[in-house]
């Protein structure tokens, strides 16, 4: 088994604990390093990458945005329709080659806690994806989580000044970068956000 779909068969076994851990803390909370740094009023659009439980996604269809969801877990794919109901654009996709995103372009992207489960070859095809589907002008949001996981899932090393590199050779310019701390207070995890601009 490989390790996405490693990843995918814990994401499916547990989606109900992990739609209540993902749901047990605000878009607002989350996301208050970069929600400032953007003006929705000139976006259109956003693709949530990874989306989850549908929270994050629903959230930025709240902000008058026509949003379409990403998400390879089908257990929590159905629950994440089932929250955002017509709000959001469901697909059955992944990084790092979107299949089936291909003909569309987006003002916002937003990859939640996903970088750290995409081996380095992965992320440099998802960057360079990514490139492809942003608007000029567009964000790109990336949150990095630090720290290991104990139920199987398997993650990689991270290295933001390798991300903003070859961010920066697909035409995205870095406008945030912030350190926090992990919104559910597990004292072994650390989140790193990155914002960039086409």
């Amino acid at each position: 088994m490989s390790c996405t779909n490693n990843n995918i068969s814990i994401y499916n076994k547990n989606s109900g604990t992990f739609f209540s851990q993902y749901q047990s803390v605000s878009f607002d909370d989350v996301h208050s390093a970069w929600v400032k740094t953007i003006n929705f009023n000139q976006c259109k659009t956003a693709l949530d990458i990874g989306a989850g439980s549908g929270r994050d996604a629903f959230a930025l269809s709240k902000k008058n945005l026509s949003v379409s969801a990403v998400e390879p877990s089908k257990e929590l794919r159905t629950l994440g329709k089932s929250y955002t109901a017509d709000s959001v654009q469901w697909f059955d996709d992944s990084l790092p080659k979107l299949k089936k995103i291909v003909e569309k372009t987006f003002d916002i992207i937003l990859v939640s806690a996903v970088w750290m489960h995409l081996s380095p070859d992965e992320q440099s095809q998802s960057i360079k994806t990514i490139s492809t589907l942003l608007n000029a002008g567009g964000y790109l949001i990336i949150t990095l989580r630090h720290g290991d996981f104990l139920d199987g899932r398997i993650a990689f090393q991270l290295d933001a000044n390798r991300i903003i590199a070859e961010a920066k050779q697909h035409g995205l310019s870095l406008i945030l970068s912030k350190n926090e701390g992990d919104k559910l207070s597990r004292d072994d995890v650390s989140w790193h956000t990155l914002c960039f601009k086409a």
